[in-house]
């Protein structure tokens, strides 16, 4: 019996599954043909059928190791500081000019700015902790 003939196991076709995967993000396929090829790789009976719906596929590659997350903060959560940093300035300054033009200094007004960074700072401790347990350096 040729083993085209043979049918496929579950194994056979999360192996299929996941070589359609991987053409995804090696830019073979696109999401549409992706999904069709997908669902008739879990409805393919036989070995042969799933061959052919990666016929076409260039060889797998060898998987190149993941490199770990960067061990910085991500981008936007330094961009999000650096705007409550320069709304939070500019609030203080304003405050220290109406504080100064007055004869009574106001109430330091900018304090309302400071809970929204007590949140920032819980965000950036969360993913700096998951950074750092990717990277293997403990907690």
């Amino acid at each position: 019996m040729h083993d085209r003939d043979v049918r496929a196991s579950d194994l056979d076709r999360d192996a299929a599954a996941e070589r359609l995967r991987l053409a995804v993000e090696e830019g073979c396929l696109d999401f549409g043909e992706f999904d069709e090829r997908l669902g008739q790789a879990y409805q393919s009976v036989t070995r042969g059928e799933l061959a052919d719906l990666v016929a076409d596929l260039p060889a797998k590659r060898p998987q190149t190791p993941r490199k770990p997350a960067p061990a910085g903060l991500p981008r936007w959560l330094k961009i999000v500081w650096a705007a409550w940093a320069v709304i939070f300035a500019i609030n203080v300054v304003v405050w220290g000019v109406v504080s100064v033009a007055n004869a009574c200094p106001a109430e330091f007004w900018p304090k309302g700015a400071l809970p929204p960074a007590v949140i920032l700072a819980i965000v950036t401790a969360v993913i700096s902790r998951k950074r750092r347990k990717e990277n293997g350096e403990g907690s």
